[in-house]
């Protein structure tokens, strides 16, 4: 008897046990993405990519989370195709960094739009579109526009006839970014990373350097560059560009909240870059850095441009791509 009334006490819970109301399990993890970088610390374009990185993990909570790895867990160069086999999430990094995977990387790196132009007039999608084709990437967006490059000396300028700088005997420091201008230049280089440039500059091994209008003196590179050409030409363009698995596997709302950011970022970047790079120009002549400007300067900028496009249709030339977009790019980016 008293067996049949336990039983029937239980059977009288659970009944009323399904009644109620159980909170619910997370149906969705929260993803977390790691980030790489390839500036040191100090420079603005990497306080950009962190405080975004910030922005984002305040934004996604509970949905995607960013996690930023130390300055040189990954050399520069080797970041992005670290990206595109999957060995990390995301890099923020210039475009020219990987040009010779997506040549048309060279439309951002030498644009004169603005970043919300370029996405305006569908430059951006094309640069996405190649980047998921050919290089197993995301292309999220450019999060630093507005400065731009010019050419700092350890001593004056000379210029040719032609009214152009006069490079002969100058030992000048490359990189991707302005390596065929400063060879339609006809300058000697020397490619180096930014990280190696203050003592190639202490040692003598270089005396000039193309370099952004923001971050010299923070590279302390102004000890020794007592000179700079202008105008200015190009512009910064630290891009966020995601591995194309990870991308295509993260949530709607994930990627809504990683590319709203990227955009909003745009906008906010590209007028601090503007107001950082005029603000370092008058620190820079009130301590004794004398400006020159090239007599022809209207052939100085073609050349920098022209000479950037010039590499690219060569190199998609080499590798048998087609080269038709290129028209649609230069228009988007050179506005």
């Amino acid at each position: 008897m008293t067996s049949f009334l336990f039983r029937g006490l239980c059977i009288a819970v659970l009944m009323g046990m399904a009644g109620v109301s159980w909170p619910k399990t997370s149906s969705a993890a929260e993803t977390k993405l790691t980030l790489v970088y390839p500036f040191p610390d100090f420079l603005v374009y990497t306080k950009n990519c962190k405080n975004l990185a910030k922005k984002i993990n305040a934004t996604g909570k509970g949905v995607v989370q960013i996690e930023v790895l130390p300055f040189n867990s990954i050399k520069m160069f080797q970041q992005p195709p670290a990206v595109s086999k999957g060995r990390v999430d995301l890099v923020c990094t210039p475009a020219a960094f990987y040009a010779r995977a997506i040549p048309e990387n060279e439309a951002i790196s030498t644009a004169s739009s603005s970043p919300m132009q370029a996405r305006a007039a569908g430059g951006v999608a094309i640069i996405d579109g190649l980047h998921q084709k050919h290089f197993n990437m995301k292309y999220l967006g450019w999060t630093t526009g507005g400065g731009k490059f010019r050419i700092y000396m350890k001593n004056a300028p000379k210029f040719s006839a032609a009214g152009l700088p006069d490079f002969s005997g100058v030992k000048m420091r490359d990189n991707p970014i302005y390596g065929a201008f400063l060879r339609a230049l006809k300058a000697s280089t020397h490619n180096l990373p930014s990280s190696a440039v203050y003592g190639a500059l202490e040692k003598g091994v270089v005396d000039a350097s193309p370099w952004a209008t923001i971050g010299i003196k923070g590279l302390k590179w102004d000890k020794f560059l007592r000179h700079a050409i202008e105008p200015d030409f190009y512009q910064t363009d630290i891009g966020w560009a995601m591995n194309l698995a990870k991308w295509n596997g993260l949530s709607a709302k994930a990627k809504g909240i990683l590319q709203s950011a990227l955009i909003n970022q745009e906008k906010i970047n590209n007028v601090q870059g503007l107001d950082l790079s005029a603000k370092e120009r008058v620190t820079l002549i009130k301590e004794g850095m004398k400006f020159h400007s090239v007599p022809n300067s209207k052939a100085y900028l073609k050349m920098a441009v022209d000479s950037a496009y010039n590499r690219v249709a060569g190199r998609l030339k080499k590798s048998g791509r087609d080269s038709s977009h290129l028209s649609k790019l230069r228009a988007a980016y050179q506005q």
